[in-house]
């Protein structure tokens, strides 16, 4: 009963739910906010995982999640700077040091310090429990 009711109430009090993408924005800005909100969330995880099985991994997994790494690093700085200079109707039209600075924040931050957080952080597990065991 629930569930038939709440379409109608939302209809009735005028409110709507949001749009997942405001359809007047371009496909430039789109995929810039695709590529912005997935590096800031999404990324991160991917990173920190892909470190800890780089720092923990039988040498075959060292190799594969440090080529992951570095193919998701060079796909979102090339996103980003692509962005920023294929499409002319995006809103944030900076400068070409505005866009290196985003770069170097934006994959420094948000995808290498988390690489590097869990691969040190394996590493020095790994060391303390080889350690205690020996």
């Amino acid at each position: 009963m629930l569930n038939c009711a709440c379409p109608f109430v939302v209809h009735a009090a005028g409110a709507g739910l949001p749009p997942l993408a405001d359809s007047d924005l371009g496909p430039g800005a789109t995929y810039f906010t695709f590529v912005v909100l997935s590096g800031m969330y999404l990324a991160p995880i991917v990173m920190f995982v892909l470190g800890a099985l780089c720092a923990a991994g039988s040498p075959h997994n060292r190799r594969v999640s440090t080529a992951a790494a570095i193919v998701v690093v060079l796909f979102y700085a090339l996103s980003l700077l692509g962005s920023a200079f294929t499409w002319p109707e995006l809103e944030h039209q900076g400068t070409p040091s505005e866009t290196l600075w985003l770069i170097v924040i934006g994959c420094g931050g948000f995808l290498v310090l988390p690489w590097l957080v869990a691969f040190g952080g394996t590493k020095v597990a790994l060391r303390r429990r080889g350690a205690t065991a020996g």
